[in-house]
């Protein structure tokens, strides 16, 4: 490819710069042979390479390595660990001639069932976002394109080709634009991918709001945007609203109707060359990277092992059952193995994001391979996913016989491959009945039950929970997770992952319950900002883990918190936390910073996620751990003022959970930012509940005139002279409008 991006331009005819702006294939952009411009490779990620060998969305895909899927990774709120499975997909990105990489998802886990749940990071935005930059800094610092995706509310499969999300500005903001903002804003992710559904009225990828008011505008981005799939459905309006590449390709229709409009007048000839110079640019940046590396799939799988293991969530453990170390075993005889899943391992999720491993290691070998000079270990299937209900309780018999008089038994349950998939939501939050049924009979004849869940978001176990010992909540760990959590079974890992969403008793408690999956066409976004656990927190609901949530085989204390009284505009709070591991063995502790705001103008949940960092510790050990909240994650979204800081007194909350709070501390913020959003209409006890509003209201009304209003509060102030003109005059009223318009 020759020459700069304006000469190459100039040289384009406009049928070959209508070309440019879909691929050339399914995977592959359109190459311009004339001019040199050669063709790139976008591929499905974010949790391994998914190459497709014909380039004709046929698989099976190329071997590569299959990490642990974003649930996994989004659990081990551990920031070095996601640039470790970055630039490894870098490396096997390159290996396979792979120049921009699908990933990572961001949307919001707005309820349990959503079929896609396993690819996004978690429900809150501040976690995501964190966690989504320190991925696409690393993989583009390598040399591989990411694509953020998916540009925006995609946070359902069914009917996710043209459901319209109903969504108001403000949840629109703070929830579900939020991570998708800050990420464009620090990692300038090389290309963004707008996702199949509506919002408010028109497609993700001819929304003109969402994609030039707010993302080119507002934010800044001027790299590429890419539709989703087969997402669009009016070509020339989508490039009118700022989407640059239909994928796949190649459509000679579509580039024909872009032709057509420039000719006709109807799309100018500058928002072509646009979006075509946006193309070339991803194109240059690809090309500057050397490709046809090898892949190290050894080494890769060692390193699949080793992030699996910080990203598995121990759940339960009672009477510290776990871990199986050899001291404790030293006179046990055998370990049975149950489960249809301990053999068909389930490992990943359901679709696009389907990676073909290099290797796949399965639960029971593992196992034996641990613990085969120590304890005999023995598997039984225990239930079949494809048996009758017969065939199934002869299973469950057989297991309960074998389980009598074993030591130990482990139980692989979770959800099979065809419940939790791409292109269709779950139907409830259930694990499979005979699965169910197998572990609260188990939990009767032997004391030494460990179940072990595998699975992409929460399910309800409620039936069996208190009589088990120890649940470890595996997810859905990439090709080496049954290595890894050997290794968690037998002590030399410590978990110390948490969960990056919260697990509700029951699906009737999620806050999305009435309005999910919408009808008519449309869902109602009706929980507005309270999503996950800022609504279980407001309702003071009951849950059956929280989110942040997971154990330890060791203990930590929170010694002491470090944090000043007073924060200036625009600076950033900078704490310290003191924590010491009180237990026998070394482990990974999350701390988590949550805020609240004492007197916000708008409603705020009571807690809010703004930091997060993992420390090791050798037992004994204790060290101070530092903390950073940015002043902007201080900001909330108001409809008629953007995002803002009031100040304030706003609690520090430090804490081991959103559950667990260890310290709180109060801390006064400036700002000189003053929200004048009354007017006349506005009610007087809204001018009263204001700061200002009462400032203004106090300099022309005594307290006792102000009481003796009384039920007239509720009144638009411009009407108090009619009905409380003893105590408030016409002029009165001009004099309060005029004070609180130069405060």
């Amino acid at each position: 490819m020759k020459g700069n991006i304006d000469e190459l331009i100039k040289g384009l005819s406009l049928k070959e710069k209508a070309s440019l702006l879909s691929g050339g294939d399914v995977w592959q952009t359109e190459a311009v042979a004339r001019l040199d411009i050669p063709s790139i490779f976008l591929v499905d990620g974010p949790h391994g390479v998914r190459y497709v060998a014909d380039r004709h969305h046929a698989d099976p895909a190329q071997k590569a390595t299959c990490f642990p899927t974003a649930v996994n990774l989004a659990a081990s709120w551990d920031l070095d660990l996601i640039k470790k499975v970055a630039a490894a997909l870098a490396e096997e990105s390159k290996a396979r001639g792979v120049d921009v990489l699908l990933g990572p998802g961001i949307n919001m886990k707005r309820s349990p069932l959503g079929g896609r749940n396993f690819e996004y990071f978690s429900e809150d935005p501040f976690l995501s976002a964190e966690l989504a930059i320190a991925f696409i800094k690393k993989v583009q610092n390598k040399g591989i394109g990411t694509s953020l995706k998916h540009y925006a509310a995609n946070n359902q499969e069914h009917k996710r080709f043209s459901i319209d999300a109903q969504i108001d500005e403000r949840p629109l903001r703070e929830v579900y634009l939020a991570a998708f903002e800050k990420v464009v804003k620090k990692a300038n992710p090389w290309t963004i991918m707008a996702a199949y559904n509506q919002i408010n009225g028109d497609f993700a990828t001819e929304n003109e709001y969402l994609l030039q008011d707010i993302l080119r505008d507002e934010w800044g981005y001027d790299n590429l945007i890419v539709s989703d799939w087969w997402a669009i459905h009016d070509r020339v309006k989508a490039l009118k609203a700022g989407l640059d590449l239909e994928m796949p390709g190649a459509d000679p229709v579509n580039d024909q109707k872009i032709v057509d409009a420039v000719e006709a007048g109807e799309l100018s000839q500058e928002i072509v060359d646009e979006s075509a110079a946006r193309v070339l640019d991803l194109i240059l940046k690809a090309q500057e990277t050397e490709k046809n590396t090898e892949l190290p799939a050894e080494e890769h799988h060692q390193l699949a092992k080793e992030i699996a293991g910080d990203t598995i969530i121990l759940l339960k453990n009672q009477g510290d059952l776990l871990p199986l170390t050899e001291a404790k075993i030293a006179e046990k005889e055998s370990l049975l193995v149950v489960g249809e899943l301990a053999q068909e391992v389930r490992y990943q999720g359901i679709g696009s994001s389907q990676v073909n491993p290099t290797r796949l290691d399965n639960h029971y070998q593992a196992l034996e391979d641990k613990f085969a000079e120590e304890l005999a270990v023995h598997y039984t299937p225990g239930y079949s996913s494809e048996a009758e209900a017969e065939e199934n309780e002869n299973l469950r018999e057989k297991a309960l016989r074998e389980a009598e008089n074993k030591d130990y038994v482990i139980i692989y349950a979770g959800l099979p491959d065809k419940v939790e998939a791409e292109g269709y939501d779950r139907k409830d939050m259930q694990l499979p009945q005979e699965q169910n049924q197998l572990i609260k009979e188990l939990a009767k004849v032997n004391p030494n039950i460990i179940v072990v869940l595998n699975n992409g978001a929460p399910v309800d176990i409620r039936q069996w929970l208190d009589n088990v010992s120890a649940v470890i909540e595996a997810g859905l760990p990439g090709q080496a997770g049954a290595l890894a959590l050997a290794e968690i079974i037998t002590g030399e890992v410590n978990p110390s992952a948490k969960l990056a969403e919260s697990y509700p008793l029951k699906l009737e408690d999620n806050p999305s319950y009435l309005d999910f999956p919408g009808s008519n066409g449309t869902v109602r976004y009706g929980e507005g900002i309270y999503i996950g656990y800022r609504y279980y927190d407001k309702k003071k609901m009951d849950v059956l883990f929280p989110f942040g949530f997971g154990l330890s085989y060791t203990e930590f204390a929170y010694r002491a918190l470090e944090v000043p009284d007073y924060l200036a505009e625009g600076e950033k709070l900078k704490l310290k936390v003191l924590i010491e591991n009180t237990g026998q063995f070394t482990g990974k502790e999350v701390v988590q910073l949550y805020i609240s705001q004492s007197s916000p103008a708008l409603e705020r949940p009571p807690k809010e996620l703004k930091g997060f960092a993992k420390i090791e510790l050798e037992p004994g050990e204790k060290e101070w751990l530092e903390l950073e909240l940015d002043y902007q994650d201080l900001a909330y979204y108001h409809p008629d003022a953007g995002w803002i800081v009031e100040e304030d007194q706003y609690k520090i909350m430090i804490g081991a959970s959103s559950r667990d709070i260890k310290f709180t501390e109060e801390i006064q913020v400036e700002s000189s930012f003053k929200l004048k959003d009354l007017t006349p209409k506005s009610p007087f006890e809204d001018w009263l509940a204001d700061p200002l509003g009462k400032k203004a209201v106090e300099e022309v009304l005594s307290q006792e005139e102000i009481e003796e209003i009384g039920f007239f509060k509720a009144w638009p102030i411009y009407r108090l002279h009619f009905f409380a003109a003893e105590q408030v005059s016409l002029e009165d009223i001009e004099d309060i409008l005029d004070i609180y318009q130069d405060l």
